[in-house]
């Protein structure tokens, strides 16, 4: 384990001793939560069945710069949030996020995550959102270099990486006693390294909750609906006579899913209660090059996943939860794609538990008519 990681670890371990306390009603406050979780992940790069025997065997070393494909994954986050209750459902809040990924035996794909967001909540249940996510040096895996000659052969496969920023938007209007639906908007930019900058995009995604949250058993049920439109650069300015020769990942898609939470025991200090949740995706490639991208031109991937996890929780400020998730993608390539590729394609098994702190660090109470007078 890095110096860095060491550091962060010991600061989410020490964050327990803060003093915690109750939330007001009113006034401004200061709360921090911190997680600390571990996982097992069978294929983290998502590799096809191909790719997978092809590594097994060592046949070409320099199509991969992993010590493996599964990998034991290392994921701190801590939060801060400053918060202003003005009474009556009205409140304004600012929410700092730091998360880190770190592998257990593959650090080339270690990465960390910064955000902030901005909340402006109404009576009624009314809520505004505008948020920023940045992601850095994101190891996506080795991918061939097509602009390099062709003589030089696996050499050819240089590293993927690029850096993520989404901006988002959102708004959340109640619906009746026992619902509420949440609209959203984010825009996701990737900047990858010289050698793909033809990868580099644009993606829009606008998208739908609807949200039972007051169930029996203090159950909760979600149904997502949404919609991805990608465009990437498509080349990277090397093109002879204006005909283009790189690879164009642009796609659309619709994404769906459903999740749901339930209660299964409760007393004045524990409470004890499952998840289980399913996803779907769909993605049809819009690259017009009909001859020189056999791996895109008239492809089209279904991914589907499932996740079920157990959650336990102590005086509201400790939680525990211990989940499974399987995520299956098939690729569907266009009739130019060699008849014996599965790139694309991919199946990966993910198991960990997950474990949080959150409380009140800070507040001060709003003042009082007789305060504000002399």
């Amino acid at each position: 384990m890095t110096g860095r990681q060491l550091a962060a670890l010991a600061a989410l371990l020490l964050l327990p001793c803060l003093p915690a306390r109750s939330l007001a009603a009113r006034g401004q406050s200061l709360s921090v939560s911190a997680g600390l979780a571990t996982a097992y992940d069978d294929n983290f790069l998502q590799y096809s069945d191909l790719q997978l025997a092809t590594f097994a065997l060592g046949t070409h070393p320099l199509r991969y710069a992993v010590e493996s494909t599964d990998d034991g994954l290392f994921t701190p986050d801590l939060s801060l949030t400053w918060q202003l209750d003005e009474g009556g459902g009205r409140r304004h809040a600012l929410r700092l996020h730091w998360d880190g990924d770190f592998h257990a035996r593959n650090a080339t794909a270690d990465h960390h995550a910064t955000g902030v967001r901005w909340t402006e909540s109404f009576a009624s249940g009314r809520r505004l959102t505008a948020g920023w996510y940045r992601l850095n040096n994101y190891y996506l895996r080795q991918l061939r270099d097509e602009d390099l000659p062709s003589a030089l052969g696996d050499q050819r496969y240089q590293r993927a990486q690029f850096d993520l920023d989404i901006y988002s938007a959102g708004w959340r209007q109640r619906l009746g006693q026992s619902m509420h639906a949440d609209l959203g908007w984010q825009f996701e930019k990737r900047e990858y390294v010289p050698a793909f900058s033809e990868r580099t995009s644009g993606t829009h995604q606008g998208d739908l909750h609807l949200d039972w949250d007051r169930l029996p058993h203090r159950g909760d049920v979600e149904v997502r609906i949404a919609w991805r439109q990608s465009d990437a650069k498509g080349t990277d300015g090397d093109e002879v006579g204006g005909v283009r020769d790189d690879d164009d990942v642009s796609y659309h898609g619709p994404e769906a899913g459903i999740s749901g939470r339930m209660e299964f025991h409760r007393d004045r200090r524990w409470r004890f209660g499952g998840d289980l949740g399913w996803e779907l995706g769909k993605r049809a490639f819009d690259s017009p090059l009909t001859t020189t991208d056999p791996y895109h031109y008239g492809r089209h991937d279904t991914m589907n996943a499932v996740e079920a996890g157990l959650r336990l929780a102590y005086r509201r400020r400790w939680t525990a939860r211990a989940y499974y998730r399987v995520e299956n993608n098939t690729a569907k390539l266009g009739a130019i794609a060699p008849p014996t590729s599965d790139s694309g394609s991919y199946h990966e098994n993910r198991f960990g538990l997950e474990l949080g702190w959150s409380g009140l660090v800070w507040h001060q109470a709003a003042a009082t008519a007789d305060e504000g007078s002399d």
